[in-house]
């Protein structure tokens, strides 16, 4: 049979099957319209058309899925946009990626990145409390009037519950444009707007008066993982998640310090234990038995959450309402208030100090850090206890 003939659903139908490989036919109405047929006996429509020098081949379908007369329709279509610069089979990739749905774009954004197991949970519990709905949808569908109505909505729960969550969901989007996926992202219309809302740094802390009431309340507390974890969250200021995530490896009982490995800024931080603190820590190691975690949740292979529970109770106990983040910071206001230079409160609380070239000279030796933070811990002592014992309990550290 001759190679290029005027195609009709019969003729295509007729064509052999060849032996080995595959043969090319041509339509004498379309020139540039080909029929393949392979060894295996598929027909599949072709479009070719040398572009800028070089042989492109759109594939338009397969024969009899895409009849002859619907395959020199889009033979039309596909003409045009070679001629106008398109790339039929680019587009058609992209129209595909752009259905990839929302759940599953922030899935590729997290396999691509070492984050800390808290922050991918975080970013998937965020995503599902406030676009549960959008999940399913393809990320191309999801559009600026969708993102403005739904920002409004869960303004009303918070202003920074609304902040937080449409951040998930704005660094879905950027990844979704960044690879091709989408040509705008539609969060951004949040930034032109000005509809993001102010955030207001909190100044709470566990007044100095209330440090007794507090402190006791916390000591009196059944669950010894909750009692010590907020503790240190007083005594050493450390992150919430830093305390969470804490191993008893990082526990140095013999220097009697802690190291954390991964922290906020990307840095370790090492910190000697405050004396009071270290008893309630010992007493919590022979509790722990096998776990790996300091604050092991239920399931031994993950930590806990944080105790909401206990910290209701000891603001109905002593009628200060808190955070654990309310504790860094008044383990801060301390500092200050035990007059300790802002570049020690700084070391102390892993910020980091300076970029002049002389910071990067102060190394702060352990031993400075452990007078400096039992200085914050004398304070809390004085008005948790007795002077005379405090005075005890710190020139026998």
């Amino acid at each position: 049979m001759e190679r290029k003939f005027n195609f009709t659903q019969a003729r295509i139908k007729e064509l052999a099957t060849p032996e080995k490989g595959r043969i090319d036919y041509s339509d004498k109405e379309i020139t540039k319209l080909i029929c393949r047929v392979s060894h295996t006996g598929s027909k599949s429509f072709i479009v070719r058309k040398r572009v800028a020098g070089k042989l492109k081949n759109v594939t338009i379908g397969k024969f009899p899925d895409i009849s002859v007369i619907e395959a020199r329709k889009k033979a039309h279509i596909f003409l045009t946009d070679l001629n106008s610069g398109i790339d039929p089979t680019a587009a058609k990739r992209k129209n595909k990626v752009a259905q990839t749905k929302l759940i599953d774009v922030l899935e590729l954004y997290l396999a691509g990145r070492e984050l800390k197991p808290l922050t991918v949970k975080d970013y998937r519990s965020k995503l599902r409390l406030g676009f549960n709905d959008w999940l399913e949808k393809p990320i191309s569908t999801i559009t600026e009037d969708m993102v403005l109505k739904r920002q409004k909505k869960i303004s009303l729960t918070g202003k920074t519950t609304a902040n937080t969550t449409m951040r998930v969901l704005r660094l879905t989007m950027n990844y979704a444009k960044a690879v091709g996926m989408i040509d705008s992202t539609p969060t951004d219309i949040l930034s032109k707007a000005r509809l993001w809302h102010k955030s207001n740094r909190k100044d709470r802390v566990i007044p100095s008066k209330q440090l007794k009431a507090w402190h006791e309340a916390v000591e009196a507390l059944s669950n010894d993982k909750a009692k010590v974890y907020l503790l240190m969250a007083l005594y050493m200021g450390f992150r919430s998640n830093e305390l969470l995530t804490l191993e008893w490896s990082n526990i140095d009982f013999k220097s009697k310090s802690i190291r954390l490995l991964s922290t906020k800024n990307g840095s370790s931080h090492s910190l000697p234990i405050p004396t009071p603190l270290l008893p309630f820590i010992e007493s919590l190691r022979t509790q722990a038995g096998r776990s790996t975690w300091v604050f092991g949740g239920n399931n031994t292979n993950n930590p806990m959450a944080v105790p909401i529970k206990p910290i209701r109770t000891v603001t109905k106990a002593t009628g200060v309402e808190f955070s654990p983040h309310d504790c860094r910071r008044t383990f801060a206001t301390i500092a200050e208030a035990v007059s300790l230079p802002m570049s020690m409160i700084k070391r102390l609380m892993n910020h980091v100090t300076t970029n002049e070239v002389t910071g990067g000279y102060i190394v702060t030796e352990e031993e400075t850090l452990r007078a400096a933070i039992n200085k914050i811990a004398g304070y809390i002592q004085a008005r948790v206890i007795h002077k005379d014992n405090v005075i005890k309990l710190l020139t026998n550290h």
